[in-house]
This record gives C-alpha cells, structure tokens and sequence, in this order.
C-alpha cells in the first residue's frame, strides 16, 4: 500500500476495547497501535484493500511488520517494528496474530473474513449514522480524537468532493461512522446535541441519509425528464406549425458568377412564381428556390422551356425536387426555421447568450474575435 492509497481512503482504525484502554501495561502508542493494524486487518478496510488482500495470500496470511510501517498512518506512529511487535501482543480482541519471531502478523484464523454480499453490506449500514456540520478544515485525525468519546466507534470515513477549478479532493464537513453494533450506534443516535466545537452537528441513520439522497436524484432525474420532454413537445409544435408546402421547391444549377438573388426572383416573378425564400449566396454555382403555394413549382414546370431560364447571360437548369430530395430539403428547412424563431424567442425575452439587460433598440454587435460562450454541461 502506498502513502496515496492512505490518503485516499482516509478512514480510521477500530477504536479500542474497554479492556485495553485500562490496562496499566499499555502505553496510549500501544493503543493507537493496536488500533491502527486491528483497522487494516478488519471487516471494513481488508475488504476493500487490495494491496494488502495481495500480501496475505504470498505467506498463509502473514504480512511483515516491515510492510505495514510503509502504511501512512501507522508510519505516523512509529516506524519500529520492534515498537509494533510488542503494542499488538498485548490486544485482547483476539483479531490478529503475530509470528513467533515478532516480524509478522495476521489476521487470526479463527477469525475469518465474512464474505461481502448484500446482506454483509446491509448489516454494515445498520450501524453506521451520517454526521455533518464539523469544520471543513478539520484532519482525519482532528476527527478520530472527536469520535474516541464514544465507545466501539470501528471506522470514520471522511466524505470529499472533487474542487472545480483546483481539481483537489476537499471535505465536505461530513462523515460516515460505523459503530461495532447496533446498539452502540443506537446510543450516540438517541444522544441529542452532538457537537463539534460551537457547531451542532446534524445526525441521521446512514440508511436514512442514502434514501433521501436517493430520492432527491430521482426527483431532479424526473424534473430534467419532464423538462426534455416538454422541450421535444414545444420543438414538436413548432416543427408542425412551420409545416411548408410541398411540391413548392426548385433546384437550379448552371449559374454564372455575376447572378445574384435579385435576378432570380425577377426572372421567376415575371413567370407569375410567388416566391418565399431563396437559398443562394453569390459566388454559388446552384442552389434552391421555394415558392410560396403548395404545387406552385409542380405547376411553373411547365412555364420553363426545356427547364432552361436565362439570367445574366447564363441557362440556368431547374429541377423539381420531389420524393426523398424534396422530404429531406423541407425538413432540414423546418429545422432552421424552428431553431431561428426559439434564438430570437430567447433574446426577445432577455435569455440569449449576448443578452445585457435591455429590450428593443438596435442589437449589440460582438467585438473583434469575440466568440459565444460555451454551452452549460451539466456536472457529474
């Protein structure tokens, strides 16, 4: 295990039995020691540590004390394996063993560790409380020393948060604590008025604190569902309301650098066409013209000679879009229209990207390289 993995998993050891705390043989290091590998060692951490899960399987079970000083906490005791060797041969709990030689240990046996499955992990919920309101700034071990006044406190986990701009991982000012049964836990619940310094602390079963977690995601999940839909729904109605002509679209080629929109819609007016918009920049060489009935371009058909007009000096080809070719222009013209109207929906009303706070006048026009702001993405 590596000083990262230490800090990353940031939880306690098992707090010691009434029978060691008053034993007059062992010094307030045997018992932090004692602690500190019965925590390693236990249900709740040998779990979840993989690395130490690897060690016991090399030697029946038994990992050097030599190892265990490479654990940042118990480093932080002592690195003597001499030191440790002695604090653990005084534990009454009966978890650990150490080798005769006084250079390994293990977990006992007689012992073994339960498997983790539902039930397992349902038990450990049982005892274990949610607390929040301790400072922020507060240490894993500024919390050990608070939890050491209730007895059988067995694993403190600090619950952090991923810091947007720093990318660290703080405290939230919460924990989760478990307790070795149920009762105990019972104790410190029915206790009221828990605090850490001046600051009361809220408590409630862990069990509780998931569910109500739980069902807070599902209420946001279901405003956020319902917000989507009621946006497909509007985006629906709009679509619908802009549904345009069919057999209204021409497609044309052939055109000269000279032409422009203007020359289009005068060569197709004075064919009697009612024209409602033109697809063409200057510079194209094709594009698309939409009249304004349904038909009316089935029906201009016939009025264009060999589907030739000439404009500017050029024989310009229509082509009637039907089938396919005319479903996929109309839609992705649907398309464009509904997301201009809702642009202009939003700034009207003050909710568009460049929006500052006035209505009416002329619209603001963006600085040099000024780009829009980037789309909000909703955290993980």
């Amino acid at each position: 295990m590596t000083e990262d993995k230490e800090v990353t998993v940031e939880t306690n050891g098992q707090e010691e039995n009434a029978k060691i705390e008053n034993s007059e043989d062992e010094t307030e290091l045997d018992i932090a020691i004692i602690r500190q590998v019965e925590y390693y060692f236990g249900d709740v951490n040998l779990h979840r540590d993989k690395f130490l899960q690897e060690q016991i399987k090399l030697d029946d079970g038994w990992v050097p004390l030599e190892t265990l000083t490479k654990f940042n906490r118990l480093a932080k005791l002592t690195e003597d394996t001499d030191v440790i060797a002695n604090a653990l041969n005084k534990s009454t709990s009966g978890l650990l063993e150490v080798s005769e030689d006084n250079k390994k240990v293990r977990r006992n046996p007689e012992q073994p560790l339960p498997e983790m499955n539902e039930e397992l992990r349902k038990e450990i919920c049982n005892r274990s409380i949610y607390a929040k309101g301790f400072a922020k700034d507060a240490s894993l071990d500024d919390l050990l020393t608070y939890f050491k006044q209730f007895q059988e406190v067995e694993n403190v986990i600090m619950r952090r948060y991923v810091e947007k701009s720093t990318k660290k991982r703080l405290f939230k000012g919460s924990v989760f604590a478990t307790f070795k049964t149920r009762e105990q836990a019972e104790k410190f619940m029915n206790a009221k008025g828990h605090k850490y310094g001046d600051n009361e602390l809220l408590t409630l079963w862990q069990e509780d604190y998931l569910q109500q977690k739980q069902e807070e995601y599902s209420d946001r999940k279901d405003k956020k569902e319902k917000k989507n839909k009621d946006k497909e729904g509007q985006q629906q109605q709009e679509k619908e309301e802009l549904k345009l002509p069919t057999g209204s679209v021409f497609h044309f080629s052939e055109v000269n650098e000279k032409m422009k929109r203007e020359d289009l819609k005068d060569a197709l007016t004075k064919l009697g066409a009612e024209v409602a918009y033109i697809d063409f920049k200057s510079g194209d060489t094709e594009g698309w013209v939409r009249l304004s009935k349904e038909n009316a371009a089935k029906e201009m058909v016939e009025k264009i000679e060999d589907g030739k007009i000439k404009i500017c000096d050029s024989e310009v080809i229509f082509k009637l879009l039907e089938g396919d070719d005319e479903k996929a222009y109309l839609a992705k013209t649907v398309e464009e229209m509904t997301k201009k109207r809702r642009n202009m929906r939003n700034n009207k009303f003050g909710k568009g990207k460049n929006f500052k706070g006035r209505q009416g006048g002329r619209k603001r026009k963006p600085e040099n390289n000024e780009e829009a702001p980037p789309k909000k993405v909703q955290a993980q």
